[in-house]
């Protein structure tokens, strides 16, 4: 092997050899504060304090796709859900501002569509959690309801009722995010038209237990084009 050929395989390694222990000292920005929050993190645990024991949790609706089935009275509807609240021991100073974790390793409100209760996202997102403990969750999921109901002017009138499964008023105040679905992602449907929408906050009691549960009633109103 000549020298030069030597020299230059020599040089390689010691750049190989640099750039290995480079990467094994590199901290990635988000290591301390995913650390921070998870030790001794209790996921089954809601996240009310002493001096906050009700958390706020609002929701939301951004509604992608509609479709009426009139035969059958039935109405689906592909949305974006959006669920915010603030959990406290999420919490960190300095950089990062946000960072991601997966759902499975946090308390997640258990906010249901009440008539089918079973219905689950098409795909668990990350969650976005800021440093205050703000936390974000958005994912897409599919819903269906038969509470149709046909009202004057050929207008169509159906509803959908999401409410915590578990977690009365005295643990969780569920809020509506804004005042009907969003629409800015909306694709027209081809045989009826959206003539309005509309959440409204609602607090029931059930024979079961003693305290009342709120829940949020989203109604869209269709007729035919």
């Amino acid at each position: 092997m000549s020298s030069k050929l030597f020299a230059m395989l020599a040089l390689t390694c010691v750049l190989w050899l640099e750039n290995t222990n480079a990467r094994g000292t590199v901290h990635v920005k988000e290591d301390g504060a995913i650390a921070k929050v998870l030790k001794d993190y209790d996921k089954y645990a809601y996240p009310g304090t002493t001096e906050q024991p009700i958390v706020k949790v609002w929701h939301g609706l951004s509604l992608e796709k509609m479709d009426y089935v009139g035969n059958m009275s039935k109405m689906t509807i592909d949305v974006w859900f959006e669920l915010k609240w603030n959990d406290p021991r999420l919490t960190w100073s300095g950089t990062p501002a946000r960072i991601r974790l997966p759902m499975s390793v946090i308390w997640t409100p258990d906010v249901v569509l009440f008539a089918h209760p079973n219905t689950k996202p098409l795909f668990n997102p990350n969650v976005v959690a800021s440093r205050n403990g703000d936390v974000v969750l958005l994912p897409d999921a599919k819903y269906e309801t038969k509470n149709c109901t046909q009202k004057n002017d050929d207008v169509i009138e159906c509803k959908f009722k999401f409410g915590s499964w578990t977690y009365g008023a005295d643990e969780i105040d569920l809020q509506a995010i804004s005042p009907g679905m969003k629409l800015e992602t909306y694709t027209e449907n081809t045989e009826y038209q959206i003539v309005g929408t509309s959440a409204v906050r609602e607090a029931r009691k059930y024979d079961c237990c003693p305290e009342t549960y709120d829940d949020i009633v989203y109604t869209i109103q269709i007729k035919p084009r």
